[in-house]
């Protein structure tokens, strides 16, 4: 802040100067009535000065600098670790604290998100400002008069929200024409989220066997744990393991499940639970724990852990998120493995069901992931719609999706005028594998500030994206082959999306369902044996019955042809 303050004092001296030149030329011209020409050059010198003085900063990235600081404290709902959350936000903290005279304070926990929210609410505890509220939270957050409404606000200082978001900006309005929260992550990206994954260098040694359904990707992890039955520590590895980040829904899409429901000719949709396809993927996955294949903690595991047993080289596949693998795979060896090369890897492979039209693993709401709100505790809303609408901007979302730019460590240069370009350097590195993902994230925190911009195209080049590594995908090798293998598993599922709104009586009935499958999915694919599995499957399945499974599959199903027809 020292420049700040130094620029204020600037700034006083030279109002309090203005002020002591227009008293004496006041009394000049009062004494001397006849030097009109002498005064009138006075009086210009001083409005250029005043005006000069008073005229707003307008940044190198078309913000105007606010004299006074505006303040955004936030909490985020994304479940993350809060001290590495706290570490990676403070290099761009620093900069747009600096740069745009904003603070921008960010609040995480390593909790349930949902969870959190409603302690939020019983108490009444929460800030002004909350991010990555999901529907069903929005809801139930506006229902109890907790929210303001941003459309008044977005009317008067949110123009590139409305420009960005184009024809879509109607379809987050509610029908009283309310706006309850900015999307994020929003837009189209055609990319890969989930996957099958394979240790690379192990499965080359093997002779590369045909990979191309479930049964083939379990043979070839079973020999290739005979091959490797410990790791360098004596350790025992795994074919497989989850964290607590695992997506049902999506582990389904081998089968040809679209986000865990199964659809006819007619667009009806049937949940896994009642499904065939749902209970091979439960008999598949408990072979993998019945034969010792499956880390006993793959449901317990936080994602750090789980990590540490993929860089320990214990586990040898896995089916989730694509960077999960790297994350805690290459990009760990390439700085603690001696002698690590770049075929010492996990690649990204499509399985998919023999009876399967397709596998359906990446679904895409171009809606958005979630919301940012402002709640009735902030002070001054319209500050915060401001920022938003910049980070809106293809400007706004290149600076906080690629983190600070002209930096040694940055992966991207900007100069004023709009002219940028990414760092030839950082980019080879990405290629080569040896660009330190964790280093960026603190040294210019790319991404950690995401209360708005969107995950799609950008509008202004149509190719660029707020994902930095996502920006060359076909001239890198490793993810050419990544989305080469996965491009018949990518969808749009927007059609799909459905709010169970606070005074739904199905909104707890799903969620009961939820919190039902979370358990009951873990203790069917952990059974002893393949009978215990489909026991544990049908008792699942009859509890979900009894709930009321039929009353949500029919109520998704008549959402999602409304849906359809209002896209025709």
């Amino acid at each position: 802040m020292k420049f700040r303050k130094s620029t204020a004092v600037v700034l006083g001296s030279v109002l309090l100067t203005g002020g002591l030149l227009a008293g004496c030329s006041d009394n000049a011209k009062d004494a001397n009535t006849g030097n009109d020409s002498n005064g009138a050059a006075t009086n210009t010198q001083q409005n250029t000065e005043t005006d000069a003085a008073a005229a707003p900063k307008v940044n190198a990235f078309g913000w105007t600098v606010p004299e006074k600081t505006i303040t955004i404290d936030y909490y985020s709902a994304d479940k993350e670790n809060p001290d590495k959350a706290a570490k990676k936000l403070v290099a761009i903290h620093d900069y747009i604290l600096e740069n745009f005279n904003v603070d921008v304070k960010k609040t995480s926990y390593d909790v349930d998100g949902k969870e959190k929210l409603n302690l939020m609410l019983a108490s009444s505890d929460y800030p002004g400002v909350m991010s990555s509220i999901d529907s069903e939270s929005l809801d139930k957050w506006r229902s109890q008069g907790k929210l303001i409404d941003l459309a008044p606000l977005v009317d008067k200082y949110g123009p590139n929200i409305k420009k960005e978001l184009g024809a879509k900006y109607s379809s987050y309005l509610d029908k009283d024409g309310k706006l309850w929260g900015v999307p994020r992550g929003w837009g189209y990206l055609p990319i890969p989220d989930f996957s099958a994954h394979i240790r690379w260098d192990w499965y080359q040694a093997m002779g590369s066997p045909k990979i191309e359904t479930p049964d083939d990707y379990y043979n070839v992890l079973k020999q290739m744990v005979a091959d490797h039955p410990k790791n360098a520590q004596g350790e025992k590895t795994y074919a497989i393991s989850w964290n607590d980040q695992v997506g049902i829904n999506n582990v389904m899409g081998i089968w040809g499940l679209k986000d865990g429901y199964k659809e006819d000719a007619s667009h009806n949709l049937t949940h896994w639970l009642n499904t065939s396809e749902g209970l091979e993927a439960v008999k598949y996955y408990n072979r993998f724990y019945r034969e010792g294949l499956m880390d006993p903690d793959s449901f317990l595991n936080k994602f750090d852990d789980w990590k540490l047993k993929f860089s320990n080289e214990r586990i040898l596949g896995h089916i989730g998120p694509w960077w999960q693998s790297w994350n805690a795979g290459h990009e760990v060896w390439k700085t603690t493995m001696q002698g690590w090369t770049d075929e010492q890897r996990y690649v990204q492979i499509g399985l998919k069901a023999p009876e399967a039209e397709a596998a359906y693993l990446s679904p895409k709401d171009t809606t958005g992931w979630n919301y940012t709100v402002i709640t009735d505790k902030e002070e001054h809303p319209e500050d915060i719609i401001k920022f938003l609408d910049f980070e809106m901007t293809p400007i706004g979302t290149r600076l906080l999706g690629w983190g600070i730019p002209n930096l040694p460590e940055s992966v991207w240069n900007y100069e004023e005028g709009g002219k940028w370009s990414f760092n030839e350097e950082h980019k080879k590195e990405l290629f080569a594998g040896t660009l330190d993902f964790e280093k960026e994230d603190e040294l210019t925190g790319w991404n950690q500030i995401w209360l708005a911009h969107p995950q799609g195209l950008m509008s202004d080049d149509n190719k660029s994206t707020a994902w930095y590594d996502q920006n060359f995908n076909m001239e890198d090798k490793w993810k050419a082959l990544m989305n080469t293998n996965l491009k018949d598993t990518i969808y749009d599922n927007t059609a799909r999306r459905v709010v169970f709104s606070v005074d739904n009586p199905l909104t707890i009935v799903n969620q009961q369902i939820e919190d039902l499958i979370k358990t009951g999915f873990a203790k069917a694919v952990m059974s002893k044996s393949e009978q215990e599995a489909v026991n544990a499957f049908n008792d699942m399945k009859d509890k979900a019955e009894k709930l009321g499974l039929k009353d949500i599959e029919a109520f998704r199903t008549k959402e999602y042809q409304n849906n359809l027809a209002k896209m025709q």
